[in-house]
């Protein structure tokens, strides 16, 4: 038997809970969402692995183009995403090959840790140790993968089929240096040049620029100036002969790398005093084949942009994170470039260059190891 004078209180309560009900459904409450609506509004985790460190203006270009690409996409970070970044620092800190096997572990074991629904790994060395050896060990966790700086041929790593159509995890852009734009922007600049010599240190990736140069048959063909020779250089007291030893055989040298030149201890050279030697000795117009040797103190640059290339990678992921498929996302170079000047270097070496390139540049430095 109910108390009639407890009909009024259960009423009120019916009510009440009548009205949470129609609460929770409007605004989508777990308990009335149908299974796995939550899921979508879980931000995507992102893990970036870096060959290199922040020290570099590519890797900082690189991550900066990445988060522009996203964004481009509509994934605004801590909104839509949540990432988390390794840098592996083996181009100054960790550069022998058992520093780089430390690094990868290490990356390994931060990658599992987050668990990650998208990877960006870039240049070469994150691709090999991080990104292959992930797919390689963990194929029943597959993570979908973007690279970018890969000079290397990625095919070479079993879990990348093709380029056309790598049929895995792992896709992304690769970085071939612009020697055709390089070559006829210092055409423009220097039209009584006819021999160059290309230096570059005995870097991770130095090996496969000079491969792929020496195999790009159609830039051969173009090719405005004799190249006498491409030297790579472990020391830099190497480098030092290489550029005397040209002052009267070459008109222009270019440098792809200068980063990795050992002394006699076997230690890493600041790059800084690289290029304080070269402006004091050497008197030849300089190249550089990446864009951001010119704000170190390189003539004039013609390269790769970190930042335009990031922002390809990072659209690209984003694709990938609405539902695209890495295995059916053809690998190629983006073909995106800067031209930078360094007028103070120009001043040391007597040059003046002409208004409409300046004009028409990405970026001109005004002091040697400019910002």
């Amino acid at each position: 038997m109910v108390d009639r004078h407890s009909i009024p209180r259960i009423a009120v309560g019916l009510a009440a809970l009548l009205v949470a009900l129609a609460v929770a459904v409007a605004c989508g409450s777990p308990t009335s969402a149908p299974d796995g609506a939550a899921a979508t509004d879980k931000p995507h985790r992102i893990f970036v692995v870096h060959s290199y460190s922040d020290a570099f203006t590519w890797t900082r270009e690189l991550h900066q183009g990445i988060v522009e690409g996203l964004a481009q996409q509509g994934l605004i970070g801590d909104r839509d995403y949540r990432l988390q970044t390794f840098e592996m620092d083996t181009r100054i800190n960790f550069t022998s090959p058992p520093q780089i096997e430390q690094r990868a572990a290490a990356a390994l074991e931060a990658l599992r840790a987050f668990e990650p629904d998208l990877l960006f790994v870039t240049d070469d060395v994150a691709l090999k140790h991080v990104a292959v050896r992930y797919a390689e060990e963990s194929p029943d966790a597959p993570i979908p993968t973007v690279f970018a700086g890969i000079n290397i041929d990625p095919t070479i790593y079993a879990p990348i089929g093709s380029l056309k159509v790598p049929g895995g995890t792992i896709t992304g852009a690769l970085e071939r240096i612009p020697h055709t734009e390089a070559f006829a922007t210092a055409r423009r600049l220097f039209p009584d040049v006819t021999r160059v010599v290309i230096l570059a240190d005995a870097g991770a990736g130095s090996e496969s620029v000079r491969a792929a140069f020496q195999r790009d048959d159609q830039a051969a063909n173009a090719r405005p100036f004799e190249v006498l020779d491409f030297l790579l250089l472990e020391t830099f007291e190497q480098w030092k002969r290489a550029v005397v030893n040209y002052q009267d055989k070459a008109d222009l040298i270019a440098v792809v790398n200068f980063h990795q030149l050992r002394d006699a201890s076997g230690d890493i050279v600041p790059p800084a005093e690289v290029i304080d030697w070269m402006v004091a000795e050497n008197k030849l117009p300089e190249l550089g084949l990446v864009a951001d040797w010119a704000r170190d103190g390189i003539l004039v640059a013609v390269g790769n942009s970190g930042l335009k290339t990031g922002a390809y990678v990072g659209a690209l992921g984003a694709d990938i994170l609405d539902g695209a498929e890495p295995a059916t996302l053809p690998i190629v170079d983006p073909k995106q470039t800067d031209t930078s000047f360094n007028l103070a270097r120009a001043r040391s070496l007597g040059i003046e260059f002409p208004p409409s390139e300046l004009a028409a540049a990405d970026t001109v430095f005004e002091t040697i190891g400019g910002q």
